[in-house]
């Protein structure tokens, strides 16, 4: 029989598959699709095939160790999808594989390290050790065996390989190879029912008018286990009848009932779905329900942005299409930003849809990931609903793609690679299975909004609020004045008590306008929102008299302070300026950092409504799982008067006793190094708004700001989009950024700044010999907005690539390809970490 290969993609940082002989005996289980345990250098990886060959130019290929499927865990549509994944976000395919993989399926062999108790450790050979090695043995002599990677966690050496070899080498430590096996699988319970024996026995009895005491507890399992029915699980029916679980055993060894192991699915949603409401569409909804109906009936790829206002009634037209791709045999994905939008996303879908509902996402178990993944794969579930990681489910037929609140950037892909963005993968996914891709949105990104109105997107729109519920008044509060007045109110109280003037105003995060409307609100046991989006990184000087910050001259983004070298840099150019010492817009002393993270909010709070009932949302209350459920639930249900929290209260949530929203500093996003922070502060703002009055309760939104002149902020009060949007897209033109040219992140990292330094500008170099015709700008190497992070050195390039000039990408692949070929010579020592970021949502 002539031999045959696999091209067998790995999850290693490697641009290229492997080819490896498959033995006869694992031929028959050998597809494209299909998972393979295969040796690779000392360790032991799981790969996918995906492609078959004849023949081979490649010299000593090594034999496949085990075929892992009967049925391929991938099908054909999944291999292509996460092929174009890897070509396009620049990662290699065996990541892209593994980004799409359920967690706890793959079978890999870890590095243990361990000490040698079998030598003794000289002492005098001890004192000539490296600092390192020494660090690895202290570890070890601790706790023994390690994994090598918890070993690298644990000393903190990142390069901890070449230590331990040397010890290995010395005979103190031994290095074994393990195999991990995989933590997912199928639960099973021990399910009864009755026989027909045991029924029959049944029958006789009651026939005879007296049942007898041996058959008294068969009698009562009657009254819950129907005859020919399912089998009921063995803890229910002892719970429900009162016959103890070792009675029923007792019965079934008699052989009166059948005791069998069945599938248990896992379902941390398994809640009552409530009735559906009836719904009669407005005339929009109607509307954009009928060119989806048409687009669904045609069975061909189109792609529809939904620009819908903040309770326009989205969701509704969402599950209109999904009913429509069932009644054909289809399936449907949902995309929701936010782990924490899950809960209340799947109560709506499940009181329409049932059990057909499936959810996916990381912070469920590995057993109840594997569970969804299973159902979708078989067809049992026919609707999944999940943030980024849920276009990968594996559903049959697939009809449509919902991507809800499109413009979120939770739906891009930090780390680890493949950095992919989840609503570009899931127009993609839809093109490619022929299927409509809905994109809803009351604030679209500039890139869809832009793509609809070039004819490349189907634009719905739905202008009005449902149930006759009206839009928020918006009412800016300029902290700059509200300062003034704190200001005079002191001098009045120090001249009215002879107190001394204090040299400087203690900030507070609290405007008197927005106290006053919360004390309305608690009075009326109203709901108040509160956003605070404090990120982790603010190193912006800002005037407090008039909000000026400075921009760069060349790039139009916020400059960036730095204390060691007391300058601005702009991370984009690279350019630099001395920091001012005072504001060149009003001349004023008053410049520095202005911050305030939900806890100094929430403590203020407590301290000026002490007898309120508040919740605070960020990520240090939401780590467990389940937090944001119960958290919700509790604001939801009343039992809470005000919820404090970052961005994840902004989104999508639906609290028909919320009647006050209010923004603590709506510059926050605004102070970022980044093109896209006027977006994301309309969008914020836009969003959080729109939590209030989403029922007859009129709503009101207060937004504190220092910069209340901004563009994205008078929009935002009016809640006007397109204007928005006008101006925004101005801006990008002129200094071509995304929606008409393409971004390149390359991000050099390593511990020692000269190596980065060296490898970024060794990389720059190579990009710029490269001959072009323009259609690709390289700015940098430059420092990022956060220079040093976890004790590494970071540098940045950007690429600019001007779609008009390559519409394709060619020849952006074109230029970046020689880093793909080469890139242990680019970077230099092993120490230094290349990575790629195509479309990046952030250039911190």
């Amino acid at each position: 029989m002539p031999s045959l290969y696999a091209d067998v993609a790995l999850p290693v940082p490697v641009h290229r598959t492997f080819t490896y002989l498959i033995p006869e005996e694992f031929r028959d289980r050998a597809q494209p699709g299909c998972r393979v345990l295969v040796p690779f250098g000392r360790l032991t990886h799981t790969g996918v095939i995906v492609a078959l060959n004849d023949r081979t130019d490649v010299k000593g290929v090594k034999p496949i160790r085990d075929a892992l499927d009967v049925v391929p865990t991938f099908p054909s549509d999944l291999l292509a999808l996460t092929r174009w994944l890897a070509e396009y976000y620049v990662a290699p395919w065996g990541e892209a594989l593994r980004a799409a993989t359920p967690q706890g399926l793959a079978i890999e062999s870890a590095k243990v390290v361990a000490l040698n108790a079998e030598v003794a450790i000289d002492v005098d050979e001890l004192k000539r050790l490296g600092k390192q090695q020494r660090k690895v043995l202290e570890a070890l002599q601790k706790d023994s065996p390690l994994p090598l990677k918890t070993l690298r966690t644990k000393t903190g050496i990142a390069t901890i390989a070449s230590a331990v070899t040397s010890l290995e080498t010395r005979g103190w430590v031994t290095v074994k190879d393990t195999l991990r096996r995989p933590t997912a699988s199928v639960k099973r319970l021990p399910c009864v029912t009755f026989s027909e024996a045991g029924w029959k026995e049944l029958e006789e009895v009651r026939g005879s008018g007296t049942v007898p005491r041996a058959l008294r507890s068969l009698d009562r399992l009657s009254t819950v286990i129907a005859r020919g029915a399912e089998p009921l699980a063995l803890s229910t029916a002892a719970e429900s009848s009162g016959v103890s679980q070792a009675t029923i055993r007792k019965l079934a060894a008699a052989g009166r009932l059948l005791i069998e192991q069945r599938e248990s699915i896992r379902d941390p949603f398994n809640i009552p779905a409530e009735p559906p409401t009836v719904f009669i569409p407005t005339p929009h909804q109607a509307k954009a329900i009928a060119a989806l109906y048409k687009a669904l009936d045609d069975r061909s790829f189109r792609t529809f942005l939904l620009y819908g206002i903040t309770g326009s009634g989205k969701t509704l037209v969402y599950i209109e299409a999904i009913r429509r791709a069932l009644q054909q045999n289809r399936t449907a994905i949902v995309l929701v930003p936010e782990i924490a939008l899950t809960p209340q996303t799947v109560r709506r879908f499940r009181s329409h849809f049932g059990d057909l509902v499936a959810v996916m996402h990381s912070q469920l178990s590995v057993g109840e990931r594997y569970d969804t993944w299973r159902r979708a794969r078989e067809g049992r579930a026919r609707i999944v609903i999940g943030p980024r990681s849920a276009v990968f489910a594996p559903l049959p037929d697939l009809g449509l793609v919902v991507v809800d609140e499109e413009h979120d950037s939770s739906y891009k892909q930090y780390d680890p690679s493949p950095r992919y963005q989840g609503r570009d993968t899931a127009i993609v996914r839809g093109k490619q299975a022929n299927a409509v891709v809905l994109l809803g949105s009351a604030t679209p990104s500039v890139e869809s909004f832009w793509n609809a109105n070039s004819g490349k997107y189907k634009l719905l729109e739905l202008p009005d609020r449902i149930d006759t519920a009206r839009l928020p008044a918006v009412e800016l509060v300029d902290m700059t004045v509200e300062r003034k007045k704190r200001y005079e109110e002191l001098k009045r109280q120090v001249k009215e008590k002879g107190t001394e003037f204090p040299k400087r105003l203690s900030p507070m995060s609290i405007s008197s306008r927005l106290k006053e409307e919360i004390d309305k609100r608690l009075e009326k046991k109203e709901g108040v929102i509160l956003l605070q989006n404090r990120r982790g990184f603010a190193h912006v000087i800002e005037c407090l008299e008039c909000g000026y910050t400075e921009k760069c001259v060349n790039c139009d983004v916020t400059m960036t302070y730095h204390l060691r070298t007391d300058d601005l840099h702009c991370h984009y150019c690279g350019s630099r300026r001395p920091a001012a010492t005072a504001c060149p817009k009003c001349l004023s002393g008053e410049l520095r950092k202005l911050s305030f993270g939900t806890q100094q909010v929430y403590e203020e709070l407590a301290n000026v409504f002490p007898t309120a009932k508040i919740l605070r949302m960020d990520r240090d209350t939401t780590r467990r799982k389940g937090s944001h459920e119960v958290l919700l639930r509790k604001f939801g249900a009343g039992d809470a008067d005000i919820l404090l929290g970052t961005q994840m209260v902004s989104k999508g949530l639906d609290f028909p006793r919320v009647t006050l929203v209010g923004v603590i500093a709506a510059e926050t996003q605004l102070m970022l190094p980044d093109f896209r922070s006027a977006e994301r502060t309309f969008q914020m703002l836009t969003q959080v708004a729109g939590r209030a009055g989403r029922s007859a309760l009129q709503g009101e939104v207060i937004i504190q700001t220092h910069q209340p002149d901004h563009y994205s902020l008078r929009h935002a009060v009016t809640h006007d989009f397109r204007s928005f949007y006008a101006e925004e897209l101005k801006y990008r033109m002129e200094l071509r950024y995304p929606p008409v040219s393409r971004i390149v992140l390359i991000e050099a990292t390593g511990g020692k700044e000269d190596q980065v330094r060296r490898a970024s500008e060794t990389i720059a170099k190579k990009l710029r010999s490269q001959k072009g015709d323009g259609s690709c700008e390289i700015l940098g190497p430059a420092d990022p907005p956060i220079p040093r992070l976890r004790n590494q050195y970071r540098k940045h390039i950007v690429i600019k690539n001007d779609k008009k000039l390559d519409p394709s990408a060619e020849k952006l692949r074109k230029l970046i390809a020689p880093l793909l070929e080469d890139t242990s010579a680019l970077r230099g020592p092993k120490t230094v970490r290349i990575t790629i970021d195509v479309d990046p949502h952030g250039m911190m």
